[in-house]
């Protein structure tokens, strides 16, 4: 039998802390609910496998390093079986710089050392586990983002009602993918989900962990307070919960809780149709790892001309200026590659997926058909080894927000594409 452990803790940063998501400087005035890092630890007859999700936009490289090192100090686990992302969420932590050049390396010293201990308590806290897993379905809260409009251009979000909307520019997500793991006595230690939509409902000054929030408390409600809710962002890039057929209006105050209980519903419904497995599964392959270089875009000197030229003008502000002055950035920026780390885990008969970045969700439907198992999650925003959105190359012909050259968005086009073929190597090399 598996023997498992789940952990929680909290890391929730003071207040007046930077909130990154957003184009613009944005300083927290009070808290809406708390911020966590969760952690599953496996003990399987391969070995150990960890898993740590961290309430935050992402987690930077270095704190990923720092994290792994930590845990390392305490359980017998190697760097490659410890896999690290976050949930999005757009209302977290100072996790990067500001736009005021600010940087809360205390902060990030706390959540490194409570973000580890997440993992170190799940890996004391382990048991005999049953582990399952099952699949739902949920049309109705996640939408395309990207439309095509009526003059054949692209826009991103391009307003609810907007009579100029043609059709979205491509598909959605609606699989909620299920893991349940009980104890010997078949009482429930925790619950593992896998979603597709961008965590950015709350908005605003508060501090938030967005709908896996309330998709938390809502299981916890159900099944007792001890259960952890882990929840795994999937293929989202161009997904977010903004249903452009209906007025603004329509979305209401706090979004976050309608998504959460209609999630944690679907996820419940799920979790008691799934039997655990009560023996050992054989588990040969249990973790995998690959590395490769991808070179990052860079401006043309025609395009880093234009952007000189608008900022020394003085008369642009807002998104004009920002993006003229993030081209700079990725002009002088002296990082021209980027080593990038994809993993794979397996548990039975769910395979767990790890990518960096933004993924769009056309990569992970095509990871999960493709896939030699019966489930695959698709973990995104994992490990840092590059962050940002990663398009497909119609995207990137296209144009919208994604696409845009940032300094905190240098992937290539056909970025993806090699993301998802060294993944699904991986899958066949794990599947024997």
């Amino acid at each position: 039998m598996v023997h498992c452990g789940m952990s929680e803790v909290v890391i929730t940063p003071p207040l007046g802390s930077s909130i990154p998501g957003y184009l613009d400087e944005r300083k927290s005035t009070h808290i809406i609910d708390e911020l966590y890092a969760k952690a599953i630890v496996a003990d399987t007859g391969d070995g150990l496998l960890a898993m740590v999700v961290v309430d935050a936009l992402y987690l930077r490289q270095i704190e990923v390093e720092r994290i792994r090192e930590r845990i390392q100090l305490f359980v017998p686990i190697t760097a490659d079986r410890i896999m690290i992302s976050a949930t999005h969420t757009h209302t977290g932590p100072p996790i990067r710089h500001g736009f005021d050049d600010s940087l809360n390396q205390s902060y990030l010293d706390y959540m490194v050392d409570r973000t580890a201990d997440a993992v170190i308590q799940a890996y004391v806290q382990r048991q005999p586990a049953r582990i399952g897993s099952g699949r739902g379905y949920e049309p109705d809260i996640a939408f395309n983002r990207r439309f095509f409009m009526k003059d054949g251009s692209v826009q991103t979000n391009p307003g609810c009602q907007n009579p100029e909307i043609d059709r979205p520019t491509g598909p959605t997500d609606p699989e909620v993918l299920v893991v349940r793991i009980d104890d010997e006595a078949g009482q429930p230690i925790g619950v593992i989900t896998n979603f597709a939509c961008h965590t950015d409902t709350v908005g605003g000054l508060g501090t938030s962990a967005d709908f896996p929030g309330e998709l938390s408390r809502s299981l916890k409600e159900s099944l007792g307070s001890q259960v952890i809710s882990l929840f795994v962002l999937g293929a989202c890039g161009n997904i977010n919960h903004v249903d452009v057929t209906k007025p603004r209006t329509s979305i209401q105050k706090k979004h976050y809780i309608k998504m959460g209980r209609i999630l944690a519903g679907e996820v419940l419904k799920v979790r008691e149709k799934i039997t655990p497995a009560e023996a050992n599964v054989d588990m040969q392959q249990a973790a995998l790892q690959t590395f490769f270089p991808i070179e990052y875009r860079r401006p043309t000197p025609e395009a880093s001309e234009q952007a000189r030229q608008l900022i020394a003008s003085g008369a642009s502000a807002g998104r004009d200026r920002f993006f003229a002055e993030q081209l700079l950035l990725v002009n002088d920026n002296p990082q021209h590659i980027a080593e990038i780390e994809v993993q794979a885990f397996r548990l039975g008969e769910l395979a767990i997926v790890g990518l960096p970045g933004e993924i769009f969700v056309e990569f992970g439907l095509k990871l999960k058909a493709d896939s030699p198992f019966p489930y695959t999650m698709v973990n995104t925003l994992c490990n840092s080894s590059t962050i940002g959105y990663v398009c497909t190359k119609e995207a990137y012909e296209q144009g919208g927000y994604e696409p845009k050259l940032r300094n905190s968005h240098r992937n290539p086009p056909g970025a993806g594409d090699l993301f998802i073929e060294k993944a699904a190597g991986l899958l066949r090399e794990m599947q024997g």
